[in-house]
């Protein structure tokens, strides 16, 4: 058993070894650490990653093309938690498949956070829904090691989960607490009121 700190560590001069920035590089490395934490195979999903030929992975996302082919995890989720404040980017993306959709989805979250956005990713094998509170649906069993035909819809509406009913039941209820001042709870109060203290 590794500590955090290791993995991360490790990670990170693997990362550089395999020709990243030591920006992006470091970046990777506290991906693995956030998902090893969360008790997901970040490690094995990263291994897996730079098994892959890494000259074949795309690192440079245009979004004004739908075919992107083996799109790298780490650039792609690193241009959304950069881009992600822009206005134009508050639709629908297609790319074509992705090389270990795992190591995307913390700075996702990051990017969530801090813009205050949702992302929904469905592909053929995953689906997964990131929202600013942090909220993520993922089936730690069916994790696939690429995934096909993905469609990320970026919003940056809150859609409430509950109903105007539940709503305005509760607003009453905390109305309740509020409790009537009487006239001499008024005059006894801050201030001299009627007696003159001098």
């Amino acid at each position: 058993m590794h500590s955090l700190y290791e993995i991360e560590t490790t990670v990170k001069r693997v990362a550089r070894h395999q020709g990243l920035s030591w920006g992006i590089a470091e970046e990777a490395g506290k991906i693995v650490r956030s998902l090893e934490q969360s008790e997901l195979p970040g490690l094995e999903s990263f291994n897996r990653l730079i098994s892959f030929p890494y000259n074949k992975c795309e690192t440079v996302i245009d979004l004004t093309k739908n075919n992107h082919k083996n799109l790298c995890p780490i650039h792609f989720s690193l241009f959304f938690l950069d881009q992600s404040h822009a206005t134009d980017l508050h639709q629908s993306f297609k790319f074509l498949n992705m090389q270990e959709p795992l190591l995307a989805i913390p700075l996702l979250i990051k990017a969530a956070q801090k813009n205050l956005i949702s992302f929904e990713f469905t592909s053929t094998e995953l689906k997964f829904l990131i929202s600013s509170g942090n909220i993520m649906i993922l089936d730690k069993n069916q994790i696939p090691h690429q995934s096909n035909n993905i469609t990320m819809k970026i919003s940056n509406k809150r859609q409430p989960q509950y109903s105007e009913e539940t709503w305005d039941r509760l607003y009453e209820l905390s109305l309740e607490t509020f409790v009537e001042e009487s006239e001499e709870k008024k005059l006894s109060g801050a201030g001299a009121g009627l007696t003159d203290n001098d």
